[in-house]
């Protein structure tokens, strides 16, 4: 007879969390933080409910993670696309290379664009901190670049603004352009357009 044995215990919390941070994002991005559900997203990532709040600290604090977890990979990717220009020690180019990085990264986080606009809808007045929260990580970055002066951070907010705007507003683009915005084609048009528009930005007197 053939002993069958059983799945050893996992070691290490890493592989539990990550389960979990993908189940909740998905759960998140449907339904938004009041209405997510931390039992559903338990079973979806294989634990119960309460090893959820035993990692982080109940619903709030798994939302928060989720989001912290994917900024956190939204400031990698910029920095990596910044690489050539800290090679060359110049600043030409960097906003088509972060409007590019940034789009590239918003079409494959289709959750976390749910996520932030859904928070962004239901905060109300506490929305100055849901924005400080979220984008205070990024202005050293636009500041080291752009400049620390009003114009410079106009710029900024223009450039990310008509990067997230294709995301956030799909579901109307398609009858504004006869196409499905989610389409190879339309998305990399798209993408080219950002880019020049950064391009024509950063050559704007500041």
């Amino acid at each position: 007879m053939v002993s069958r044995r059983a799945p050893a215990p996992e070691r290490e919390p890493t592989a539990v969390k990550a389960r979990i941070l993908t189940a909740a994002r998905s759960e998140f991005a449907a339904l938004g933080l009041t209405a997510g559900s931390v039992r559903t997203i338990g079973e979806r990532a294989g634990v119960t409910a309460a090893m959820v709040n035993y990692y982080f600290g109940g619903k709030r604090g798994l939302y928060d993670a989720v989001v912290a977890e994917a900024e956190g990979r939204l400031r990698e990717r910029l920095l990596a696309a910044l690489t050539p220009v800290h090679e060359r020690r110049g600043r030409s180019g960097v906003a088509a290379l972060l409007a590019g990085a940034y789009f590239d990264f918003l079409a494959e986080e289709r959750e976390l664009q749910r996520i932030l606009l859904r928070e962004v809808l239901d905060q109300g007045e506490s929305m100055g901190e849901v924005v400080a929260r979220h984008l205070s990580p990024l202005r050293p970055m636009f500041q080291q670049h752009f400049g620390k002066g009003d114009e410079a951070m106009h710029l900024a907010v223009s450039l990310f603004g008509a990067v997230a705007g294709w995301f956030l507003y799909e579901p109307v683009l398609a009858s504004f352009f006869g196409a499905d915005p989610r389409s190879r084609k339309l998305r990399e048009r798209r993408r080219q357009h950002v880019v020049q528009l950064a391009q024509t930005f950063e050559e704007m007197p500041r």
